[in-house]
């Protein structure tokens, strides 16, 4: 928890965090590559079921 503080107030620190947040964002999704997924139902049509909720 103390690092996730010390970041933010590092954030805070330079003249504009906002462009520095999507900077790191930008890191991140180059870094963190989404692998495909290889779940059984993906890119199935579920037809009927589409439509039903699930609590």
């Amino acid at each position: 928890m103390d690092v996730l503080l010390e970041f933010i107030t590092s954030l805070l620190e330079f003249p504009d965090p906002g462009d520095k947040l999507k900077e790191l964002g930008e890191l991140i999704k180059d870094v963190f590559q989404l692998m495909p997924s290889g779940k059984h139902m993906i890119g199935r049509d579920l037809g009927r079921l589409a439509h039903l909720r699930h609590y």
